[in-house]
């Protein structure tokens, strides 16, 4: 037998057997930490093309907080975020960093319609540490890397910026000077919707609603009175299990709800005029919110239970609304739900003289029933 042949054979009938006796290398992966109020690590598939390891950006630019787009030639791609900007081009060594020039240990590419960059580079962009490579599970590790998520609004000519790690207002004028307006207090979580109205007295009413959480849903609510680009009063509350808005103004007064208690400022100069304990009145430990305010009356709702009630704010006495507008069968569906967002679904509409309006907007059941009251004076 000719030894080259044989020698051919004994390679065939090794690689037979190769797979039952070595383990093939892993497929290469990534895993990053993102270091910031709750400790996130991502991870997945990467590609590796002559020797460098790529990650696929979609997952990588959602938990960074960043806006990416693309150039009308759709080969230069654009990274912003707060205090972050980096760019990188199809098939090119050189990208820019932070407003410098940067070389790349490989060139950025397109896969099934997602842009992979080196993953060295997305760390450094991202003001990561410790980048390993283990080589058992062929996964290429790093971790405090950064988010630079930011919340942006124009209103009057003015930007508002809220930065999403921190918390942190900020306004820039239209000559571009930024100053930080107010600290939030707390982080945003998910999206942050701005909702700004003008008072009578001239000043600026911010509201600020952050909606977040799985099973259980949260909202973050902020208001800040603004005068002349300064903050005069601001206030937060975290609610659960609704997601409802509040009465920002009422009486010709201003309203900070803290979900406990209620402050009522004087229009024109923010003071402090009165600061009503909500817990009394609603007679239970928890967070409210407050849908209507007037001289004589006040819309309350329990967060965990979600009942409307009309309090007479002279007697203190209140009332379930549910129970004068619904019948039997109704009021047992409001006591008995458990839902995402227990209670009923009543929602102030106007008031006209001494009586209220309110519409049942139930979208479990579809019933937009019109309701009134009158207020007993």
């Amino acid at each position: 037998m000719n030894r080259k042949w044989m020698f051919t054979v004994f390679l065939m009938a090794f690689a037979l057997i190769l797979p039952h006796s070595v383990s093939a290398a892993a497929p290469p992966a990534y895993e990053f930490v993102w270091n910031e109020n709750d400790e996130r690590l991502i991870g997945g598939p990467a590609l590796i093309k002559n020797g460098v390891t790529f990650v696929p950006m979609e997952l990588v630019t959602k938990t960074a907080g960043l806006d990416l787009s693309w150039d009308a030639t759709g080969k230069r791609a654009q990274f912003s975020g707060w205090q972050k900007s980096f760019a990188v081009r199809i098939g090119s060594l050189t990208a820019m960093l932070d407003g410098k020039s940067v070389k790349l240990a490989g060139a950025p590419f397109v896969n099934q319609k997602e842009l992979y960059l080196p993953a060295r580079f997305v760390v450094q962009a991202l003001n990561g540490k410790n980048v390993t490579k283990d080589s058992k599970t062929n996964t290429i590790k790093a971790d405090h890397l950064q988010s630079f998520k930011q919340y942006v609004k124009v209103y009057d000519n003015l930007k508002y910026t809220v930065v999403g790690k921190t918390g942190t207002l900020y306004v820039t004028d239209s000559k571009g000077t930024q100053h930080e307006l107010a600290k939030l207090g707390a982080p945003i979580k998910e999206q942050l919707s701005f909702r700004f109205e003008k008072t009578e007295g001239g000043l600026l009413l911010l509201s600020l609603s952050d909606h977040f959480g799985s099973g259980v849903l949260f909202s973050q609510q902020f208001t800040l009175v603004i005068k002349d680009g300064a903050v005069l009063q601001q206030a937060s509350v975290l609610y659960w299990n609704r997601m409802d808005t509040n009465a920002t103004q009422g009486n010709g007064q201003l309203l900070l709800n803290e979900g406990k208690t209620l402050r009522v400022l004087e229009d024109g100069t923010g003071k402090a005029l009165e600061t009503i304990n909500l817990e009394e009145l609603g007679g239970e430990k928890d967070h409210y919110y407050v849908e209507y305010f007037a001289k004589d009356v006040l819309l309350l709702r329990a967060s965990q239970k979600g009942i409307l009630m009309l309090v007479d704010r002279e007697s203190g006495n209140s009332t379930f609304l549910y129970k004068t507008f619904f019948d039997k069968k109704q009021q047992e569906l409001v006591e008995k739900n458990q839902a995402s967002f227990p209670g009923d679904f009543l929602k102030f509409v106007q008031r006209e003289g001494n009586t209220l309006y309110f519409k049942n907007e139930d979208s479990t059941t579809n019933d937009q029933t019109s309701y009134s009251i009158n207020i007993v004076q």
